[in-house]
């Protein structure tokens, strides 16, 4: 049976139901392969209701892209406040990257489709969570690195972004592309979280290398 939202609690928790849905089918299918029928079967939501929250798929990927950087970034903003050695602050940046996996396969597989099909309302509220990301893993890197060049903490701070789009597709590489890549010996066998954990730790060592030079 399918029940209407009649406040605004009750429009949040069907919109994070829709969000839930879409993020286990998403992690499961490629995105060209869900429907909102698919969403409405995994939720107490018709198809048609779906349509009162979002105006598609790339709409509701848009949303929970937001919720998981909120969660990201929250959890991020308690590790500079910590008392911890850098080594374990790089473990902890690295099991909330895979716990919040969804973004990496976002950013590396949909993100373009999605912004294109935004309104620019939603877009200028998912960029400035991701300014909020950018700052906490800035003072991240300057609480380990206090001397460190302005310019040089930026430089850091691009590099990581730009491992962001990289990460999962070489962690989870589809059929075809792992069985091309083994045929011409090109397949990289590693886990997301050793590829996570060493690419921090090169941008760590190399700030504390430039921050020296």
């Amino acid at each position: 049976m399918y029940l209407r939202a009649r406040n605004s609690k009750q429009i949040d928790e069907r919109k994070k139901e829709i969000i839930a849905a879409m993020d286990n089918l998403y992690m499961n299918k490629e995105l060209s392969n869900i429907y909102l029928k698919d969403i409405a079967a995994s939720t107490h939501i018709s198809r048609t209701a779906i349509y009162s929250y979002y105006k598609s798929k790339e709409e509701i990927l848009l949303d929970s892209l937001y919720n998981h950087f909120i969660s990201l970034d929250d959890e991020l903003e308690k590790i500079i406040s910590l008392e911890i050695k850098e080594s374990e602050a790089i473990n902890k940046i690295t099991k909330l990257f895979e716990k919040n996996v969804i973004i990496l396969k976002i950013m590396s597989t949909n993100l373009e489709d999605i912004e294109r099909l935004s309104t620019l309302e939603n877009l200028i509220t998912l960029k400035s969570e991701l300014k909020r990301f950018q700052e906490a893993f800035r003072g991240i890197l300057k609480k380990y690195h206090p001397h460190a060049d302005s310019s040089i903490i930026n430089k850091s701070l691009y590099i990581l972004i730009t491992m962001l789009y990289g990460f999962y597709p070489i962690a989870y590489p589809i059929e075809v592309q792992k069985k091309a890549m083994e045929i011409t010996n090109t397949y990289i066998d590693i886990t997301l979280q050793n590829l996570i954990a060493s690419s921090l730790q090169m941008i760590f060592n190399n700030l504390e290398k430039e921050n020296a030079d």
